[in-house]
Formats: C-alpha cells, sequence, structure tokens
C-alpha cells in the first residue's frame, strides 16, 4: 500500500511542474495558475500545527496560608 502524499508536497511539485511549462503555456496562463496553487499552499502551511517548549512551575510552600 502506498502513503498518499502531503498536500503541501503536491502542491510544491505541482508549482514546479507549472514553472517548466512556462514556455509552451505562456505567462499569462502560467502566472494565474501559479498565483492560485501559492494561495492554496500558504493556507495549508499555516494550517500546520507547531510545537512550542513551555515550562510550567508549580510551588507548595508549606505554612503558606
Amino acid at each position: 500500500m502506498t502513503d498518499p502524499e502531503s498536500p503541501i508536497v503536491a502542491l510544491a511539485r505541482g508549482i514546479t511542474a507549472l514553472e517548466a511549462q512556462r514556455a509552451l503555456l505562456g505567462d499569462a496562463a502560467v502566472d494565474a495558475a501559479l498565483a492560485a496553487l501559492r494561495g492554496q499552499l500558504a493556507e495549508h502551511q499555516a494550517a500546520v500545527p507547531r510545537r512550542r517548549l513551555v515550562s510550567v512551575l508549580f510551588l507548595d510552600v508549606v505554612g503558606s496560608t
């Protein structure tokens, strides 16, 4: 069974493939398609969860209350 490609990788490959077809399709068509793909890529990259390091300190002082 093959693993499906992540949307970010698929969009990056699509952008690369479109850039390679610029001479055949023309600048206007490629630029329009790239704008849409880059917008989708930005949305997917913004949705990727990020981990951050957090420190938590608990203190219990005997007889403080």
